[in-house]
């Protein structure tokens, strides 16, 4: 895009898809971690112990051939508030390992975005590795609204993610969205209204409502050619009350 639609060029161009280290993947009891520079359908055959929802929100991804070659290192360096990619890892509470000649740091990506198209990434440093921790959340969600369903830009994107005490009160909640601000984000003033000071909460209809509400006051989408801000919003709250439905469902 931006080489073919802002006519930007550059004095030189590096590859590092030859670099062995970007392209590792490892799981363990504690944690997956996956290699920048390893291409997408490459890491759906390593993670032969992938959730669902990873597979599913893998066919949702660009197209075949460019799942050969996208990355998740690329599509979280571009920093586009509709990327795919950072609502599913923020919802599975992902970090980043950036490294540099200065070293390498670990931060949440929850803090990797600062604003529209931008990063924390320092001019010297490259991502290394996303570290997804485990245990996994025990209901996740992924959720790409487009006007095409394969093969097509987001207009919203979501992930959702649910865990529950032996009481059945909510014991971790996270909402991730894409395309409802200038940057992918975790909705915390969504999540702490069903975990709040005083321990978890029921996730029920009222809770739902609470959500929405939260993200009414939160979200900061703007209005374009795939869909206007009011809509944006709207988009977000139905997919609150989906990830309710598709709870029960599932607990059936």
């Amino acid at each position: 895009m931006e080489s073919n639609l802002r006519s930007r060029r550059w004095g030189h161009l590096v590859s590092v898809e030859a670099i062995a280290e970007l392209r590792e993947f490892s799981e363990s009891a504690r944690s997956i971690t996956i290699g920048a520079a390893l291409p997408l359908n490459e890491i759906a055959l390593h993670w032969n112990t992938a959730p669902e929802v990873f597979l599913e929100w893998l066919r949702l991804f660009a197209s075949p051939p460019l799942r050969n070659r996208a990355t998740l290192g690329g599509n979280l360096a571009t920093a586009s508030p509709i990327g795919d990619g950072a609502p599913l890892l923020l919802a599975l509470d992902a970090s980043m390992h950036l490294a540099s000649q200065r070293g390498r740091r670990t931060i949440p990506l929850a803090s990797f975005f600062t604003s529209y198209r931008r990063t924390v990434l320092a001019p010297d440093e490259l991502i290394a590795a996303i570290e997804i921790p485990k245990p996994l959340p025990e209901f996740v969600r992924f959720y790409k609204v487009a006007k095409r369903r394969m093969d097509d830009i987001s207009t919203v994107a979501a992930a959702m993610a649910m865990d529950w005490d032996a009481s059945g009160n909510i014991a971790r909640a996270r909402f991730a969205f894409g395309g409802v601000a200038a940057v992918p984000l975790r909705v915390l003033a969504a999540e702490e209204t069903v975990i709040g000071p005083h321990g978890g909460q029921r996730w029920n209809d009222a809770a739902v409502e609470r959500v929405q509400t939260a993200l009414g006051k939160t979200l900061d989408p703007i209005s374009d050619h795939r869909g206007s801000a009011e809509y944006r919003i709207a988009v977000a709250k139905s997919l609150i009350a989906k990830f309710l439905w598709e709870r029960r469902e599932a607990a059936a």
